[in-house]
This record gives C-alpha cells, structure tokens and sequence, in this order.
C-alpha cells in the first residue's frame, strides 16, 4: 500500500504532511499566462457578453457545495 505520506518508522525519518503535486514555476507561469488572456479578451467586443447576475450566483452556490462536499468527506 505505498499510496500517500506515511508516519516516520525510524527515529531519524522526518514526518511530510503536504506533498506539492504542482511545482511552483508551472504554477505561476498558468497564472500569468490565464491573466494576460483575460486582458487581451476584454478588447474584443464579441466577449462583451451580457450576464444575468443570479445564475451566476447560482453556479457559485453550486460550487461551493460540491466542494465542500468533497472537503467534508
């Protein structure tokens, strides 16, 4: 069974709680990268598009239950 972080065994292991999936740069770089689209889309007249606010306070609502649902669990 070698899934996950496991307690130390010998007195000289140190336990490691959180283990990065994502390294750092990659994780920047995909912000940055999202970010400096976003701007570039606000330019263009056709992503001008017109939202009715309760849906989108619907699908966050959504959100946060599915997510918490699975935090919970």
């Amino acid at each position: 069974d070698g899934e996950g972080p496991e307690l130390p065994t010998r007195s000289n292991e140190e336990f490691r709680p959180f283990i990065r999936r994502l390294p750092e740069f990659k994780f920047w770089y995909s912000v940055t990268r999202s970010t400096v689209v976003a701007m570039i889309c606000t330019l263009f007249d056709c992503f001008n598009i017109p939202v009715f606010w309760p849906i989108l306070v619907m699908y966050f609502i959504t959100l946060f239950c599915i997510t918490m649902k699975r935090q919970i669990k």
